[in-house]
């Protein structure tokens, strides 16, 4: 029987700490992955957030599926194995979008969607003839792909079970490497094969991992009212463009939505337009959020600082936004210049990287500007975005904004969530920043 080890490595963690609690939900992509598998391949799966990594080369082939910020301990790992012998496949966003310098650390390379290729994948492995590179085509259907969850028994995660409706995003904006991964495809699964995963769950909360759940308003609208019998409590991220229907909203919420990840980004419509997000308007950003609130789904809201036109009054005037519309959670974080995207080549360009390949260089820190921003110094820049941070999640800002009771305390169940995620995310301002990357690990 042939044996297979599937990785998803860590990024990191900080000397004598824990896991990072936060960072623990299930890695959807690797149980697609065991899903496409077949029956008389022997499957281990090894989560590198929640447990301590064997290196056994008693496996036949290493599949890790690595992101920008995992990708150095991806490589790590793969050497690691490679020195004993055992053949090494990368696959995952960064590997995607880096496929030559993934190519570096591996026997071969998936670029794009696995779907499409992992079967030659296997088959070539078992016949000792492995390609350099499996290039997938990103316009395929999503037909059969329910994950096999099988692989996440025994593993410590929070209790809530990933799915994915869609893949891809309609929209191009320049910090966003979904679009580059998928070249602006927008695609949905058949909605009786996600109702039928769905119906198999044993977890009440559910993510939808989709990048934009409401990319086709219509079929979305469908999508909610085939699932609203099924009695989930579900969130996933949303654009703005789409959260001026009441209607659509109200579909949204007798389906079971409870809150929705929202990108603001900037309240500055030049910024806006110099992210190619012209599709947010932000005279209309209080209307979606009372709409929201009317029908009692909460808003984590983002918001990104590094465009040109940000000053130390942006700061302030998007924390007081975010107060004044008492966001359940938020996020204050600077540009990230992912490779493959729009914003990285023009920083390139423009010569304002501090270090190219950021992920894997010895001096970078989570949470690190990358860059030089315009304007502002980029330690400057830095700190203000920890700030608010501090000050969102401060004792005063979480009890202040427990006192909206129309979405963030209207429920004994709801004030749970409230203070859980809260809780949750002011804890994660000490275990996250300052990881040095692929280090502290085993």
């Amino acid at each position: 029987m042939p044996r297979l080890t599937l990785i998803y490595p860590a990024i990191g963690r900080k000397a004598g700490r824990p896991f990072v609690r936060s960072w623990q939900l299930q890695p959807l992509a690797l149980a697609r992955l065991a899903a496409m598998t077949p029956p008389e391949w022997q499957i281990t799966f090894m989560d590198d957030r929640v447990e301590t990594l064997e290196y056994s080369p008693d496996t036949d082939l290493v599949g890790i599926s690595i992101e920008s910020y995992s990708a150095k301990r991806g490589y790590e790992i793969a050497a690691r194995f490679r020195a004993e012998g055992v053949p090494v496949v990368l696959g995952g966003y960064h590997a995607t979008l880096c496929p030559d310098e993934a190519g570096a650390h591996a026997d071969a390379v998936c670029v794009g969607e696995a779907e499409g290729v992992w079967p030659e994948i296997l088959e070539d492995s078992l016949q000792g003839r492995l390609k350099d590179r499996y290039d997938s085509d990103s316009r395929q259907a999503l037909r059969g792909i329910e994950p096999d969850r099988r692989i996440f028994k025994g593993k410590s995660y929070l209790p809530v079970a990933l799915v994915e409706t869609s893949r891809g995003c309609p929209f191009h904006c320049d910090f966003c490497s979904i679009a580059s991964v998928f070249r602006g495809s927008f695609r949905r699964r058949p909605v009786g094969e996600i109702v039928g995963e769905l119906e198999s769950l044993k977890e009440k909360y559910v993510f939808f991992v989709d990048d934009n759940i409401v990319g086709d308003p219509e079929a979305a609208g469908e999508f909610f009212d085939a699932i609203t019998p099924l009695g989930f409590r579900w969130l996933s991220q949303a654009s703005l463009h789409a959260l001026r229907d009441d209607e659509l909203i109200r579909r949204m919420a007798r389906s079971g939505c409870i809150g929705l990840l929202v990108g603001f980004e900037s309240l500055d419509p030049e910024n806006l337009a110099v992210m190619g997000k012209q599709i947010n308007q932000v005279e209309l950003y209080r209307d979606a959020l009372q709409a929201l609130r009317r029908a009692g789904i909460f808003v984590y809201g983002t918001f990104i600082f590094g465009y040109p036109h940000d000053t130390a009054e942006s700061f302030e005037h998007s924390l007081r936004f975010a107060h004044e519309e008492k966001l359940f959670v938020a996020a204050f974080n600077h540009l990230v210049p992912f490779p493959g995207t729009p914003l990285f080549k023009r920083l390139n360009r423009e010569g304002r990287m501090k270090y190219r390949q950021w992920w894997l260089h010895d001096d970078y820190r989570f949470g690190q500007l990358p860059f030089e921003p315009e304007g502002m110094d980029s330690i400057e820049l830095e700190e203000c975005c920890r700030r608010l941070r501090r000050e969102f999640y401060s004792w005063p800002s979480m009890l202040r904004r427990a006192l909206e009771f129309r979405c963030n305390s209207r429920s004994p169940r709801r004030i749970r969530e409230y203070w859980m995620l809260n809780l949750l995310l002011r804890r994660e301002l000490s275990e996250k920043f300052g990881i040095e990357l692929g280090k502290n690990l085993s």
